[in-house]
């Protein structure tokens, strides 16, 4: 049975506040007998929480060396380890503090953002320090492309602080007229933009959301032109994972929101496992997906030997 070469998704998110209006960072709720003007959410921190660019897409963003790599690997490693603690933490409270916003307690919602503020202070200082000290492992023009890539993560995090007001102003209007939390208009499907450096795909869509489910159609292991990283499913599944986490920081996700892997592989064999466990380490370490692996007969490419799919759960 023959499988087509990518699973596309049709589906993503449009979030509308119920009729809130925001400016000069404070936000005022129509929806009461009184208007009322609660302060916008809190700035939490962004990309230090998923930390540094990951060595699954370092080498090609950046076109690091061998010996580059295995020096940036060392040091990204070194790096994610020292700083685990403050990441779990913060991640953690960044939970309670949605289950706190969803119940319209602002308050205790507060309280938790102030200490994900805390060790997101602590994480970025790291974080700062360990790109000072890139420099002794990139050139000048490697240091500008990972200057790049830091500045879109970074206005990616202000994407999400800018959505985020919207639980924020319907947890100020709740907490202060009670009731039940306000329905909001329902998700609706939304095609993304095609991520940078990645092909898009001959039908369909790259990656669409829905409320905070978001999906990405399969991906192989190509470049952004459509040629096949190599012959072999190695180094084909490298570049199918790296497309497949380019797709998702475009979308304002990372490795570690994917809730499920579906892996097509043409003539699969048993030891083929072990080249996807290494090649996508970054997605099958700890806390892994749901991960399905299928054996077919083309992925719908000449030459391409496998294709990564993914779903995963995104802040609005």
């Amino acid at each position: 049975m023959k499988h087509p070469a990518l699973s596309v998704f049709l589906a993503a998110t449009l979030v509308v506040a119920p009729q809130a209006v925001w400016g000069q960072g404070y936000g005022r709720s129509s929806m009461g007998p009184t208007s009322r003007y609660y302060p916008a959410a809190p700035k939490l921190p962004g990309v230090e929480l998923a930390g540094p660019l990951d060595t699954t897409l370092a080498p090609k963003l950046l076109n690091l060396s061998p010996d580059q790599t295995k020096q940036y690997t060392q040091a990204y490693d070194s790096f994610m380890t020292a700083t685990r603690p403050e990441r779990d933490s913060a991640n953690a409270a960044i939970v309670k503090m949605n289950s706190r916003l969803d119940d319209g307690d602002r308050g205790a919602a507060t309280f938790y953002a102030e200490r994900v503020q805390e060790w997101g202070k602590v994480l970025r200082d790291q974080q700062d320090r360990f790109e000072n000290d890139l420099r002794r492992i990139l050139n000048g023009d490697q240091m500008k492309a990972y200057k790049k890539w830091r500045e879109n993560e970074d206005e990616v995090a202000e994407r999400k602080r800018r959505e985020n007001d919207v639980r924020w102003q319907e947890a100020g209007f709740r907490g202060e007229f009670g009731g039940p939390r306000v329905a909001p208009v329902a998700d609706i499907k939304t095609a993304l933009p095609v991520a940078a450096g990645v092909p898009a795909p001959p039908l369909g869509s790259q990656a669409v959301r829905l409320g905070r489910s978001l999906y990405v159609a399969g991906q192989l292991g190509v470049d952004s032109l459509g040629t096949l990283a190599g012959t072999d499913l190695r180094a084909q599944a490298a570049r199918a994972f790296a497309n497949l986490t380019a797709v998702l920081q475009a979308a304002g996700a990372s490795p570690r929101d994917v809730t499920g892997l579906t892996i097509y592989v043409v003539n699969y064999r048993p030891p083929d496992l072990a080249t996807i466990r290494e090649t996508g380490a970054t997605y099958l370490g700890a806390n892994a997906p749901i991960v399905t692996v299928v054996g077919v007969e083309s992925v719908g490419g000449d030459g391409a030997l496998i294709s990564v799919g993914a779903t995963a759960t995104a802040a609005r």
